[in-house]
């Protein structure tokens, strides 16, 4: 059986840029930027699996196409990068969700902190899908050589069936392609400010003792979603806590005063911006006493889930504010 040594040598190279090269650049990046960490497990996993793919590349690309030996191997290969593309956004670390990624941007005053989880399952399993598909092609052609017969499938005319599966893996890549660019077109154009001013509401219930009063904090933002996905089924925490207090018996540190947790938005629609959407923070009755009367630097969070374009998204916002006492 001929062998084709250029072309196997060619491809290793091209493979070793897809498998090796580019994830790695990418993760060094990535990390210089502060948006995302990679543990040195997984960038392990990624060299030892991108070695293996790109020996089942170049062993794909050793015998010429019209052979079994290439056809299987092709099949190998294929279904070999599926599970490359799944391990990549999907990830398989133990006690970390299926698909899940952490993006963390440190505080740079005045600017808050802020993370985000992105829940990348449906990417991981398109990838698979469609190596899945373009897997059965180079099958069925394998098969058709052995056994020099030739398969197809009717629908109004007859139509080779190695070529469905092609053309539908084909089909497919282009919807992946075209859905990645309109997800990093919609990122782009998401807004989410939050107001720099609080409302607040005191009632002393008409005494002087503070110890009878309630108190509540209004927080305030907007959603610009000028991308095409519409942003479904958003849930909003917002607490606060104390990070340094004058008075730590009356205010404690590092303790929750107030929280407002389960906030439900139904639908912030798309090319849309929805203002002024407010929620209401009420302080536990324990520590109001010691609010109204202690000068302290509170840390505001809030957490934002939804759905967007078929990803899980959760951003995590942290902000310190100064407080006066106002007793």
């Amino acid at each position: 059986m001929k062998v084709q040594i250029g072309y196997m040598i060619l491809y290793g190279v091209l493979s070793a840029v897809f498998y090796l090269v580019v994830p790695l650049v990418l993760f060094e990046v990535v990390a210089n930027l502060n948006l995302m960490t990679f543990t040195d497990a997984f960038k392990t996993s990624i060299i030892v699996i991108g070695i293996i793919g790109v020996v089942v590349s170049m062993l794909r690309h050793l015998f010429p196409k019209d052979t079994v030996a290439n056809r299987l191997i092709a099949f190998a290969a294929t279904v070999y990068s599926g599970i490359y593309l799944v391990y990549m956004f999907g990830g398989f670390t133990p006690g970390v969700a299926f698909g899940t990624y952490a993006i963390n941007i440190p505080a740079i005053p005045p600017l808050p902190s802020i993370s985000v989880l992105l829940g990348l399952q449906l990417i991981a399993w398109l990838f698979f899908a469609s190596s899945g598909i373009r897997a059965l092609q180079y099958l069925v052609e394998a098969i058709e050589i052995s056994k020099q017969k030739e398969y197809n499938v009717k629908v109004r005319r007859q139509f080779k069936l190695s070529k469905v599966f092609k053309v539908l893996g084909s089909i497919l890549g282009l919807v992946i392609f075209g859905y990645f660019g309109s997800l990093v077109y919609s990122g782009l154009n998401l807004g989410f400010d939050i107001h720099d001013t609080f409302g607040f509401d005191h009632d002393d219930n008409s005494t002087p003792d503070p110890s009878d009063d309630t108190l509540s904090l209004t927080i305030t933002f907007d959603v610009s979603n000028q991308g095409i996905y519409a942003i479904y089924g958003a849930s909003i925490d917002v607490r606060f806590l104390t990070v340094t207090s004058a008075n730590t018996s009356a205010l404690p540190e590092n303790t929750i005063i107030g929280e407002s947790l389960d906030n439900a938005y139904s639908i912030f629609h798309s090319f849309t911006v929805t203002p002024n959407n407010d929620v209401t923070v009420v302080i536990n009755p324990t520590y109001i006493v010691g609010f109204l009367t202690t000068d302290a630097v509170l840390a505001f969070q809030i957490s934002f889930s939804t759905v967007y374009a078929g990803i899980l998204i959760t951003l995590n916002v942290s902000l310190s504010i100064p407080w006066t006492a106002l007793i």
